[in-house]
This record gives C-alpha cells, structure tokens and sequence, in this order.
C-alpha cells in the first residue's frame, strides 16, 4: 500500500475510535442520570421532594408538622421542593457530565445547558 493510503485510513480509523469513545460516554451519562435520586426541600423545611434523572418526582417526604399547614401551604412546600430539586438535578447532570466528558467538551455542554435552560440551575452539596 501507498504511504497516502497508510496515513489515510490511520485517520480514519482514529477517527472511528474517538467516535467509539464519545458513545461509550454518552451511554456512561445516560446511565449515570437514570440512577440519579436527587432532593429538593421547602423553605420551611417540611417538604422534601426526590427526583430522578429526568426531573420527575419519584419520592415525597413530609415533617410531622405538615398537619399545620393548610392545603394551600401544603401544595406550595411541594411545588417548591420539586422545583428545588429539579434545579439542583441540573447541578448534577453537570457535574456528572465534566466527570465523564470532561470539562471542555462541547457535548457536555449542550447537555448541560439543555438541563439548566428546562429546570434552572442550584448548585448544592452532594
């Protein structure tokens, strides 16, 4: 084979395996965010709310003294929980995509972004 033709298909075959290796991490992401449990709490602190990876509430917790609160009370501890959690699910994702892609990499930030822009955006302690 030509010299041309070496070098030709050593960058395609390189190119195929950075490929392979931004797949392989899209799936360790996806993985990763499918696991994720993240909480959010009321103000008050007699709501918590846990989310998974998509922002959908997968658990509910409430203090003892949620029986004071009116439903009205109530039902705004709940939305705010969620949406706490919510904005720190974008914390999350975010971190989890730097750890897997790195913290330059144009995926990781469109998926980011795509998280803060529907959800907003807390960062908190894990």
């Amino acid at each position: 084979m030509s010299s041309r033709l070496d070098a030709y298909l050593a960058a395609m075959n390189e190119s195929f395996d950075a490929a392979e290796s931004r797949l392989d991490q899209a799936r360790a992401l996806a993985t990763t965010t499918e696991q994720m449990r993240v909480e959010g709490e009321s103000t008050d602190r007699v709501v918590t709310v846990v989310v998974d990876g998509n922002g959908q509430m997968v658990d509910l917790r409430l203090d003892d003294s949620f029986a004071r609160l009116d439903a009205g009370q109530l039902a705004h501890g709940v939305l705010e929980a969620h949406a706490q959690a919510k904005r720190r699910l974008s914390f999350a994702v975010e971190q989890a995509a730097r750890d897997i892609y790195g913290p330059d990499v144009a995926a990781a930030s469109t998926i980011t972004q795509s998280y803060r822009s529907t959800f907003g955006y807390e960062e908190y302690q894990r």
